[in-house]
């Protein structure tokens, strides 16, 4: 008898194993879930520390950029200062050698010019002098002054370039455990998946032995209903017939023509007790039918068996 496929014993199988694979693929995308939000926040906070750390840098690095534009302030002030001193004097000087000559003419020294003259040339290159002196210490100090703004700006690269570093090594650090993690829970999940599969697997075989069983049980009592048909068909033949007249009836209990296996059967029975399942005239049916099956017993056997025993 084929096998239905469409029994509720499959379906329910069916459906639990389906609900149950559900669950376990549920709770395990949860938990890679989390662990994705973890792993989000774990990077956010590295993001958020290198941020921090650069706009210290940059602040660090403002301060000292205001600090050397006032030293580079006060280097101009003192260079102008120096200027202003160094034109004053030239103008006190220049202003005093106008005095002098005009005395020098006034006295009829008229000739003492040339001495003069060579005087106001050198009041000149003292001033040029310092000027020149001035102007070159102010350019030396903003040449330091650039310079150190530069080796400033250098560092804060640097440090932001080192501070880029480590926040990519905390990230792919993250990265890392957040992989083992969800490879560890993806495998976690693929063994518990086989197993509900292996459960619901035996399972579903149980129920098939179940079925194929209820099956066989279903054909062997057809048959049995078959032949016992035609068996009873032959037995009222036989009863109606004129042996059965003479005295030849085996309903009459008369087993001269049995065969041993019969017999035995017989005896067998009047062994066993009234109350045990082995005594009762199902287990006697399926007992004759068996014999019968194997070829053991006529049907000669089987009418008078069945006659004998009551199983009409």
């Amino acid at each position: 008898m084929a096998v239905n496929y469409n029994d509720n014993r499959f379906l329910q199988v069916e459906d639990e194993k389906k609900q149950k694979l559900e669950e376990t693929n549920k709770t395990y995308q949860d938990l890679i879930n989390e662990r994705n939000d973890l792993t989000n926040q774990q990077n956010d906070s590295v993001n958020q520390w290198q941020q921090t750390q650069n706009e210290n840098l940059d602040k660090q690095l403002q301060f000292q950029q205001d600090l050397i534009n006032q030293q580079k302030q006060e280097a101009e002030k003192s260079y102008q200062d120096e200027a202003k001193s160094a034109y004053t004097d030239y103008r006190k000087e220049t202003d005093n050698y106008g005095v002098s000559r005009e005395q020098q003419l006034a006295s009829g020294l008229g000739g003492a010019g040339g001495y003069s003259e060579s005087s106001r040339v050198s009041m000149y290159n003292t001033y040029q002098n310092r000027l020149s002196t001035a102007r070159k210490s102010m350019d030396k100090a903003y040449l330091e002054f650039d310079n150190a703004i530069r080796e400033a700006q250098l560092t804060n690269d640097v440090t932001k370039a080192e501070n880029a570093l480590q926040a990519l090594q905390q990230k792919l650090q993250i990265a890392l455990e957040g992989f083992n993690y969800k490879s560890e829970q993806t495998q976690n999940k693929l063994a518990m998946q086989q197993q509900i599969n292996n459960e619901y697997y035996n399972r579903y075989q149980d129920v098939l032995n179940q079925i194929n069983f209820e099956n066989e049980q279903a054909e062997a009592r057809r048959q049995w209903e078959a032949e016992y048909a035609l068996q009873k068909q032959a037995q009222q033949r036989a009863s109606s017939s004129s042996s059965l007249s003479n005295g030849s009836s085996l309903s009459s209990g008369n087993a001269e023509n049995l065969s041993e296996t019969a017999s035995q059967v017989v005896q067998y029975y009047k062994t066993l007790p009234n109350n045990i399942p082995q005594n009762t005239n199902e287990a006697k049916i399926m007992t004759i039918q068996d014999l019968y099956n194997k070829g053991r017993l006529t049907e000669q056997d089987v009418r008078y068996l069945v006659s004998y025993f009551n199983l009409g």
